[in-house]
């Protein structure tokens, strides 16, 4: 077992829930990498950041981990090589902490055979605005108490819970686990523009012609199996016109917009009210 000493004290997490008690509203962040993409908070609301969250400890014999929620993507990577696993999940966009790539829903499994991404988080400890500490979830697949809570937390943006740190399933690492570490140079160009085509189910086998086809001289990051891609475009006729020959090719893809607050489902709805009654967490 690899154990890394944690930042994370009880004076540490007294102030999360000390922080989360009270009448005013309540902004969760990490490293702030996709800032640009997410909605601004109300000038009143009080910003709470995860960043101090850092403990983590990797059990590659049992195949699991236990990971802070202010864990960095590289460091995760970093432990877990060591190893010989690999938690089978990455992001398209800029790499932060595992908190943020959960709560932004926006990874993705980096094989076919991996997906759902979800799939790969077993258990989750979450603080409520009350400052009740949940666990959900366990360390095995079977271990389904609280499950759906811990799956909720998936693509969340903080608007459930905080989410304290997450118990993440692990696999051996393989030599087909191609994970590209870093996309800064396509991650500016894509972020830079109006908005984006998220893409996937797309043949692993199309290259620059294929994509020139598609979307001549746009900026795309590209997924380390080729399955999955974003695209940065000028404009939303632009993106529909994408999207349209993407599904014609047999893909599937839908426009990211500019920072909007997202369609809640009615699941999600009765969720929020039950965990954040106040509606307190922006």
């Amino acid at each position: 077992m690899c154990t890394r000493p944690s930042d994370v004290t009880p004076p540490t997490i007294s102030a999360l829930i000390e922080a989360l008690r009270g009448d005013h509203l309540v902004r969760i962040v990490g490293t702030r990498t996709m800032a640009a993409r997410i909605p601004e908070a109300p000038p009143t609301a009080r910003t709470i950041s995860t960043k101090a969250l850092a403990g983590l400890v990797v059990d590659p014999l049992n195949l699991i981990a236990r990971a802070d929620a202010g864990v960095r993507i590289s460091d995760l990577r970093d432990h877990l090589h060591e190893g010989g696993v690999v938690w089978p999940v990455e992001t398209l966009e800029p790499t932060g902490t595992v908190g943020g790539l959960i709560a932004s829903g926006r990874g993705s499994a980096i094989l076919a055979e991996d997906m759902p991404a979800r799939r790969w988080i077993l258990g989750a400890t979450v603080v409520l605005t009350s400052g009740q500490v949940i666990s959900s979830g366990g360390v095995t697949v079977k271990n389904s108490s609280g499950y759906a809570i811990t799956h909720a937390m998936w693509g969340s943006r903080g608007r459930l819970a905080v989410l304290a740190s997450v118990t993440i399933r692990l696999r051996h690492a393989t030599k087909n686990d191609n994970i590209i570490p870093d996309r800064g140079c396509e991650h500016s160009q894509v972020l830079a523009s109006e908005c984006e085509v998220r893409a996937e189910e797309i043949p692993s086998n199309w290259g620059n012609t294929e994509w020139n086809g598609i979307a001549p001289g746009l900026p795309r990051a590209v997924s380390s199996d080729g399955t999955r891609a974003l695209i940065g475009c000028p404009n939303i006729p632009t993106a529909s016109s994408i999207v349209h020959r993407i599904e014609q090719a047999g893909g599937w893809a839908s426009i990211d917009r500019p920072p909007a607050e997202a369609e809640l489902t009615d699941s999600w709805r009765t969720l929020a009210q039950a965990l954040d009654p106040l509606e307190r967490l922006v």
